[in-house]
């Protein structure tokens, strides 16, 4: 539906530009090579779009792409010299953080957000993987002097507008009223006053952490509790003492989660009868939903419901799918921000060392 979305916005009376920078650069299309785009291009677009006519102006990105889209305005309005009739930019589901960083540890967010002072407004989706994230970006935008704005989306997720239409009555409502809500934002935004004072920014691109498989714990902190209800219903998460336990968080929607669903069958069936558990914790879907996905891909362990995602968050996890093995003491031993084969003779090794630690 995201294609009918634009030819509506296009209808509402906005002339669309759009710009593929990673195109425009000869880059391969990655998460990573997004979140490191230099903002040039998009500066260089804020000023063609000055000179090909008197219209206002207004950005629009979504996921990664705002980091090079507050690159870019932050270089333009320091550069240009004039009246601007750039309004702001307008944010879906921001990933506005550096390098994801390996499980359990918090993310930073990237400098351009400190640095970033130019109108705003943050379109977050209720359900969305950084929903409880939003408070700590929005305090630093507004630390940095920006008129920063967030619109809440109800009983929606990340990519609503991206889903084929139809298939979720509350996505296509919200899809729907995107043309209407960028006339409000925008009127929004140009109410707003314009930065005078250009901010420094000393910027380095962090590197995404190479991970291949599980990585030790430095700190071996103790694992949050888990006090969540089960799609199974009748299920009683046992708690950590006493068993090594594999606690891993996934989503249906996460496809790399799915994709290593086979492998941890396997691995709950290889530790049978063994003091060793393994729980999902899945991410902000209901029982319903996944007992419909579970009856076409079978999960043969127990699957917590998160349901408001603070689980999660006491977790610090940053990305699905996200795994933590916990000792027989409750201590959170090894983590990984990425999915794996769990069905391998190196994850099994690692099991069997904490199986025979004493506790």
């Amino acid at each position: 539906q995201f294609e009918a979305m634009l030819k509506a916005i296009n209808a509402a009376g906005f002339e669309l530009w759009r710009v593929d920078l990673l195109a425009d650069y000869f880059l391969p299309r990655s998460s990573e090579n997004v979140r490191t785009l230099p903002g040039e291009g998009v500066a260089a677009v804020i000023d063609a779009a000055h000179k090909y006519s008197d219209k206002t102006i207004v950005l629009a990105a979504y996921d990664r792409m705002p980091l090079p889209l507050l690159r870019g305005v932050r270089s333009w309005s320091a550069d240009f010299r004039g009246e601007s009739r750039l309004a702001g930019s307008i944010l879906y589901y921001p990933n506005l953080f550096e390098a994801a960083p390996l499980a359990g540890e918090e993310p930073l967010l990237d400098p351009v957000v400190a640095a970033s002072n130019y109108p705003l407004v943050i379109v977050q989706p209720e359900t969305g993987s950084q929903r409880w994230r939003m408070n700590e970006v929005m305090q630093l935008l507004w630390s940095a002097g920006a008129p920063a704005y967030v619109s809440l989306v109800p009983e929606v997720r990340d990519w609503f507008f991206m889903h084929p239409p139809g298939e979720d009555p509350h996505e296509t409502r919200a899809t729907a009223a995107v043309p209407r809500q960028i006339v409000n934002f925008v009127s929004l935004m140009q109410a707003a006053p314009k930065p005078e004072v250009f901010r420094e920014i000393d910027y380095t691109p962090s590197a995404a952490a190479s991970v291949r498989g599980l990585v030790p714990v430095a700190r071996h902190s103790p694992a949050p509790p888990l006090t969540l209800s089960a799609m199974q219903g009748d299920f009683d998460f046992p708690g950590y003492q006493h068993s090594v336990t594999l606690v891993n968080f996934w989503a249906t929607w996460c496809p790399p989660c799915v994709e290593e669903l086979p492998s941890l069958n396997r691995l709950k069936q290889r530790f049978t009868g063994q003091p060793f558990n393994l729980v999902s914790v899945d991410f902000r879907e209901s029982a319903v939903e996944l007992r419909r996905f579970t009856k076409k891909i079978p999960v043969e362990f127990p699957i917590l419901l998160d349901l408001d995602g603070k689980a999660s968050l006491d977790w610090r996890v940053f990305s699905f799918p996200s795994s933590f093995i916990v000792d027989r003491s409750g201590r959170i031993r090894y983590s990984v921000n990425r999915a794996i084969d769990w069905d391998a003779p190196d994850i099994y090794a690692i099991i069997e060392g904490l199986l025979a630690e004493t506790e």
